[in-house]
């Protein structure tokens, strides 16, 4: 197998008016979003990255929706590009057996988060925004239809039921997995929590009965991404139940979810809150301040739905509670954000190591015939389905969508 490696066409020194090609387009908006995010690939920096002026940029593209349509035709020619490789070796593999698909896929996640990495920034940049903006969403879906297709391929040929990987499931695993492969693919123990997860996946999720040495090693993958002596903790004891604080950090939360940490300006969460700017500002002098609310808020309302056993297999979402939080995509937002914001590291990684939490204690009730579904069986459902609903708009489409996946889920644990 040969490797994958993206190479980025260095810009001009100066300002050219020659339009730029798609490979300069493609790597210059790679940069810019890994740098600044989505928010930051406008014309002006697109146009001063690449040499050329913005009146050569949109004569020769268009307005910032014409661009963000180039850029992911760039990306899917590069995508398809790649993928190529591995396509042919499932072809001359035919059928993957379980510990073949778990080591190929570690192997595909590995190039993404390393050698692809600014790609893969971008393409999680773009699924989490596709979920609010139509224009992004009608230039990205070509692209992801592209990723969701190779999923189903590999999936296919690893035997996996038809009904999951039709449901998007995997592709979704896989989607919610690149986000933090991103982020913490440095780290020793994430690596080891991502393997871990991938053997199960592909040897049928229950348990089996020689697996006690798996168990034992999620359990110190789990301790070892706790938070460290000296790391920004999100947990800081502050009471953000009541009063002002309570209605701030619920509308950090809300924000994280629908649109990510750019959409956390103190304007905004102090408009929410009903308080002055400035009042707000004194609390929470800064966005990271802001991020940090958001993320006490869920946590906190994550476990009570748990320990109240609020969510059931007809209720199912991504992880919603009364409030109208979706837990999945604010932690999806975080992971992204993660990359540009060093100091959200171990709250991202902490939110990793959590997933499943909020379906674990009622695996039994909503799988009633299935054994072995221990935590690592809950973390790599919810994976799948946080990975789904973050390339869905929020709403009763993506809510059925959701559902349907995890009664596949459920339907495929059941009969292994």
């Amino acid at each position: 197998m040969r490797p994958m490696d993206y190479q980025a066409e260095a810009p001009a020194a100066r300002k050219r008016g020659k339009p730029p090609t798609a490979q300069a387009l493609l790597a210059a908006a790679c940069s810019i979003a890994a740098a600044e995010g989505l928010a930051g690939l406008t014309l002006r920096p697109l146009a001063e990255s690449l040499a050329v002026s913005v009146t050569v940029l949109s004569n020769h593209i268009g307005a910032r929706a014409d661009v963000i349509t180039a850029i992911c035709k760039a990306a899917l020619a590069e995508e398809l590009r790649l993928f190529t490789a591995w396509r042919r070796d499932l072809v001359t593999l035919e059928v993957l057996a379980p510990a073949v698909a778990a080591d190929l896929a570690e192997i595909i996640l590995e190039e993404l988060a390393v050698r692809q990495r600014p790609l893969s920034q971008l393409f999680v940049e773009l699924a989490q925004a596709s979920t609010w903006d139509e224009t992004v969403h009608a230039a990205f879906t070509p692209w992801l239809q592209a990723r969701r297709q190779f999923w189903h391929e590999f999936g296919t040929r690893a035997a996996l039921p038809a009904a999951l990987l039709d449901s998007g499931w995997l592709a979704g695993y896989f989607i919610d997995e690149l986000a933090y492969s991103v982020l913490l693919n440095h780290a020793p123990p994430y690596r080891l929590l991502r393997r871990l997860c991938l053997r199960r996946l592909f040897s049928g999720l229950s348990k089996r009965p020689d697996e006690s040495g798996d168990t034992a090693l999620f359990s110190l993958v789990f301790d070892a991404l706790e938070y460290q002596a000296g790391e920004p903790s999100v947990i800081q004891g502050a009471d953000l139940s009541a009063g002002w604080p309570g209605r701030a950090a619920h509308a950090c939360a809300m924000q994280l979810s629908a649109r990510g940490v750019s959409g956390l300006t103190h304007r905004a969460i102090a408009a929410e809150a009903g308080v002055p700017h400035t009042t707000l500002s004194y609390r929470f002098p800064t966005q990271h301040d802001l991020v940090i609310a958001g993320l006490e808020y869920i946590i906190s309302h994550l476990l009570i739905a748990v320990d109240q056993a609020e969510l059931s297999g007809k209720q199912l979402s991504s992880a919603g509670d009364q409030h109208g939080l979706d837990v999945g995509r604010a932690t999806f937002a975080v992971a992204i954000a993660a990359t540009r914001l060093p100091r959200l590291a171990p709250c991202a990684a902490d939110m990793r190591r959590r997933r499943g939490i909020n379906l674990v204690k009622l695996l039994p009730q909503l799988a009633p015939d299935a054994s072995g579904l221990d935590w690592l069986a809950a973390q790599i459902m919810s994976i799948g389905l946080i990975g789904l609903a973050n390339t869905l708009p929020p709403g009763e489409t993506a809510r059925l969508a959701i559902n349907q996946a995890f009664g596949s889920v459920i339907d495929w644990a059941q009969r292994a």
